[in-house]
């Protein structure tokens, strides 16, 4: 029997206007019972509105340092909650890193080590538990909005693990056929891809409502930044930064839309938001002067924003240079739900409530990073410490080429943009970071091998 078996298409709502502040008052009175005899203090079991962004540069929002793109949306969540400095995705690219989220297991160890394609007959397997099954065993409502990636058969859907509701594509929108889904079904064949952002937005706030009583998990998968760059003609120019720009303060505006939904239903004190990308920049974005983008194990391509939001829990205004994954977010949201996760699955990531909660300290389990097929494990961070010591094969007629000054070690804390190589200064340090990668990298293909 798979853990899948032991997990016990409504109209998109508006999202402004009449029809919004309609179905808020609908609403309220509901989220009033859900907080119960608190006094109005945040629940237990929180809501949990997950945005993901897609392919996100660190220096892409201006609570991130940008100048020519202008966020206050965004930045108004950051200052309502937790800004972390040192947060992680799960991979360089697109399906490791929504496998790592969701299963909180590195994209290698649950199967899934490299970027999909329409064709591939693997995907997202029924032995793999992830968040949505989780959750839906504590009365959550789950509804996934958006880029899936994680396998287009019907095995795969997302409504085959968890989700009560999925509408959006199955892979990323520079690959063909582009459609939208509805559960298991095309809706849509040939989609204009301005509208995606305020259509997930709809179906998110759609989502809010359907959940009645029940508390939700609501995952927002962007479409957006990916190329090709798409933008309603309401955003055309309004940035200093050309076209990503407009898409990025686009992205920010629907980000306010879902918030004002929350506030205008009564569920803001309920609900943990947590804004986030799968990767780092890539054609096109701000690294935020971290060396490398996505594909890179350099820290621009691993290194995403990351915005954490629950009031009267996250502390306001707080900035954290904790070290963070999304690989932890299994973990931490199966505790706020009152769950524990499968004993018998390896995770690879940690519970940080405390850290979101604001703690200044706190342990963590080390930062792998993997190259972009998933074939070798190419560097670690553990505190302060980054070790790499493989690197990214630009030319596969002379690999070695691109291997050249190995190892490479960093000071995080005095060097984030990987500029001085210390691995001379420091070797007891490389060899306990080089047993880490060995040691990983052997555990990762033994239950590999175990699995068949």
């Amino acid at each position: 029997m798979g853990r899948r078996e032991l997990i016990t298409r409504t109209s998109a709502a508006a999202v402004s206007g009449a029809a919004v502040l309609g179905a808020a008052e609908g609403t309220r009175a509901a989220a009033a019972d859900r907080r119960g005899a608190s006094g109005g203090r945040p629940r237990s079991r929180p809501n949990i509105l997950l945005i993901y962004t897609d392919d996100l540069g660190y220096g892409d929002f201006s609570c991130y340092g940008s100048t020519g793109i202008r966020t206050p949306r965004i930045d108004r969540l950051a200052r309502e909650g937790v800004r972390f400095t040192d947060a992680y995705a799960g991979a360089v690219v697109c399906t490791p890193s929504r496998a790592a989220l969701l299963t909180g297991r590195v994209g290698p160890r649950a199967g899934l080590p490299r970027v999909l394609f329409p064709e591939d007959e693997n995907g997202l397997s029924d032995d793999e538990r992830i968040i949505p099954e989780y959750l839906k065993s504590a009365g959550y409502a789950t509804t996934c909005i958006g880029k899936w990636h994680l396998g287009a058969k019907p095995e795969h859907n997302p409504t085959r693990h968890g989700f009560d509701h999925f509408f959006g594509a199955l892979y990323s929108n520079d690959m063909t056929p582009f459609e939208l889904w509805r559960d298991e079904e095309v809706v849509e064949s040939v989609v204009d891809q301005s509208t995606l952002t305020r259509r997930y937005t709809e179906e998110a706030v759609a989502a809010m409502d359907r959940s009645g009583d029940q508390p939700f998990f609501i995952y927002v998968a962007e479409s957006m930044p990916h190329i090709p760059l798409h933008v309603e003609p309401r955003f055309e120019g309004a940035s200093d930064a050309g076209l990503y720009g407009d898409v990025i303060q686009s992205l920010d505006h629907y980000v306010g839309v879902l918030l004002d939904a929350l506030r205008e239903r009564g569920l803001e004190e309920d609900t943990l938001v947590i804004l986030t990308s799968d990767n780092g920049p890539w054609f096109e974005g701000s690294s935020g002067g971290l060396r490398g983008r996505k594909i890179y194990t350099y820290e621009g391509g691993l290194r995403v924003p990351c915005i954490a939001r629950w009031p009267g829990v996250t502390p306001a205004g707080k900035v954290s240079e904790l070290p963070v994954s999304v690989l932890d977010l299994l973990p931490t949201f199966c505790a706020y739900a009152g769950i524990t996760p499968d004993p018998g699955v390896t995770l690879d990531g940690c519970d940080i409530r405390s850290v979101l909660e604001g703690a200044d300290t706190a342990e963590h389990t080390p930062i792998y990073y993997f190259d972009d097929l998933g074939r070798t494990l190419d560097a670690v961070r553990d505190g302060r410490w980054k070790l790499h010591v493989r690197r990214h094969i630009e030319n596969p007629d002379d690999p070695d080429r691109d291997q050249r000054e190995l190892p490479e070690l960093y000071d995080l804390e005095r060097d984030p943009t990987e500029s001085y190589n210390v691995s001379e200064s420091h070797p007891a340090v490389v060899r306990r970071l080089r047993r880490l990668i060995e040691e990983f990298e052997s555990d990762v293909k033994a239950e590999l091998a175990k699995a068949g």
